[in-house]
């Protein structure tokens, strides 16, 4: 199931905008190789991918909350962490139970869940904050 951007999605702030923007796309390159039934090398290698991209997104997320004093930079923080176990959990399931409906099922709740709970409330918290502070132009 693809997942699209929708502007009302957007936090404010280009750089994380942008960020998000690619995210969708990568999920949607990894969940379009499930469908196809690609091999499992294939959806592991796109797998790792999102992992290393998701780290280094949260990483700047995280760099600009803290050099804009976020309040909730913490919170934000453990969600992140969150995230990144469960991600790590997905992809040692794949590696031991191999690629099944089942699997691709859970990446989607997974992944879909996180993308819009996650932007949609905590990110756009974020930009909200930083826009008020004047720090970021919208």
């Amino acid at each position: 199931m693809r997942v699209e951007w929708r502007e009302h999605l957007s936090v404010g702030v280009e750089e994380i905008d942008a960020q998000h923007r690619s995210l969708f796309e990568k999920f949607n390159t990894l969940m379009e190789a499930c469908d196809q039934g690609k091999g499992g090398g294939e959806v592991v290698r796109l797998f790792g991918f999102l992992d290393n991209y998701i780290n280094t997104h949260f990483a700047d997320e995280e760099r600009l909350q803290q050099r804009l004093g976020f309040p909730d930079h913490e919170r934000h923080r453990e969600q992140h962490q969150k995230f990144i176990s469960e991600l790590a959990a997905m992809k040692e399931r794949l590696f031991s139970e191999g690629l099944s409906r089942l699997f691709v099922a859970g990446v989607n709740r997974l992944m879909t869940g996180w993308l819009i709970e996650h932007i949609s409330g905590m990110d756009r918290a974020f930009g909200k904050f930083a826009r008020q502070e004047g720090s970021i132009s919208a």
